[in-house]
């Protein structure tokens, strides 16, 4: 049991953590300057205790059954002390519930899956591996273009998908600003990089479609896209994931594309998938299932 906690708390980011719940801590002190509700005082004495187990090198262990609690767990809800088998049939049911109403409101804030201008036609596949994901996905049409970002956000479960819920929503703030695409997502990334947990990041394709065949691209980091147009050719990366420094710089490409050209993107999660022998999917397959 030791050699596990061992090898479970070591994939923590133990400094980033401490950082985030010392800045809660400062946050909820804050508010009970001004405050005399209970529950900042026990937030609060939750937040302590958290970081009473991070100097006891316990932190992330079932209090229970000594367990490493689940990282999805944890990554949603940093303050838990018991894993997710040791929950009270009346917490299970508060979890399960809370899940099926996040998985909900994700699903609603998605597009349609067949999307379309007069000129460009899109469709999209989203299976998320649980109730909610990180994987990001918008379309959002500016007069006579259409802008489509699809990438994935770091991290699992709900705080994932609440990031992700984020992103959305700084991009649709700036989508009528008329920024460049470039400024676009540089001024992004510095207003994700603001209001994240530090350590949070996000790997992104923002592609702008234009009646006249012209897509510019710009990918922070996330898997190259594919272009089939009689040939099939992947475009690298050309910045870094949004939200790992504030003043990252970006750069984009431009396509020309003809009809029936086509621009494929996918998340990590179908080129990390495995076979029995576990060998990974990879790009280059990807590449030839496109051809």
């Amino acid at each position: 049991m030791q050699q596990i906690a061992s090898e479970h708390t070591s994939t923590i980011d133990h400094d980033a953590l401490y950082s985030d719940l010392m800045e809660r801590r400062r946050l909820l002190e804050s508010a009970s300057a001004y405050s005399n509700d209970h529950q900042v005082s026990e937030l609060l004495e939750a937040v302590d205790a958290a970081i009473a187990r991070i100097h006891r090198h316990s932190y992330g262990m079932c209090e229970i059954c000594e367990a490493p609690i689940e990282t999805d767990h944890l990554s949603s809800n940093p303050l838990a002390r018991v894993c997710l088998e040791c929950l009270s049939g009346s917490e299970r049911r508060a979890l399960e519930h809370d899940l099926s109403l996040a998985s909900t409101i994700q699903a609603e804030l998605l597009p349609d899956p067949n999307f379309e201008t007069s000129h460009w036609k899109g469709h999209y596949t989203y299976l998320p591996h649980g109730p909610v994901s990180g994987d990001f996905l918008d379309v959002i049409r500016c007069r006579d273009e259409m802008l489509v970002l699809f990438g994935d956000v770091s991290g699992k479960g709900v705080s994932a998908a609440l990031l992700m819920s984020h992103l959305s929503a700084i991009f649709r703030g700036l989508a009528h600003s008329g920024l460049s695409l470039v400024a676009m997502m540089e001024q992004a990334n510095r207003m994700f990089c603001a209001a994240s947990p530090t350590g949070t990041y996000a790997t992104l394709v923002a592609s702008c479609f234009r009646p006249n065949g012209e897509v510019e691209v710009v990918n922070a980091g996330h898997v190259p896209p594919i272009v089939h147009n009689g040939r099939v050719e992947q475009l690298p990366p050309d910045g870094v994931p949004v939200g790992l420094f504030c003043d990252s710089s970006y750069t984009s490409q431009i396509l020309h594309l003809e009809p029936g050209d086509r621009l494929v993107l996918v998340t990590d999660g179908m080129i990390e998938s495995t076979n029995g022998d576990d060998h990974e999917f990879g790009v280059d397959a990807l590449a030839d299932l496109v051809a």
